[in-house]
């Protein structure tokens, strides 16, 4: 997953194209801050609990919200969590999820630097 870009800026570079203000994606970056973090307690409390229909619903939103802000190596986390979970292959995604916090920090950090608040 390391070949993956981090982010990819299209999807909020076309929402400015399309009129978006920067203050608008300062605003989907607070709630990304503010958002995924409960998402990734969810999930991780699923994948936990062996829960693989909570587990895969969880995923499949954390995917979604991801890929609408570029964040192209999260989202195949979640992408390959979600697959993991509709498989019955609950087993291997625990460690997968070892990787939530590194992957949050390095999206983050990258909305950051590619969207600075002036």
């Amino acid at each position: 997953m390391s070949d993956l870009p981090i982010l990819d800026p299209r999807p909020l570079h076309e929402l400015l194209d399309l009129g978006g203000s920067p203050e608008l994606v300062h605003e989907l970056i607070a709630l990304f801050e503010e958002d995924v973090p409960l998402r990734l307690a969810a999930l991780k409390a699923a994948l936990e609990a062996a829960d693989a229909t909570q587990a895969m619903m969880e995923a499949h939103q954390l995917k979604g919200a991801l890929s609408n802000m570029g964040l192209v190596r999260f989202a195949e986390l979640a992408s390959r969590i979600e697959a993991q979970a509709r498989d019955g292959q609950m087993d291997r995604a625990p460690g997968m999820a070892e990787g939530f916090s590194v992957a949050y920090d390095e999206a983050l950090q990258a909305l950051r630097a590619a969207y600075p608040r002036s």
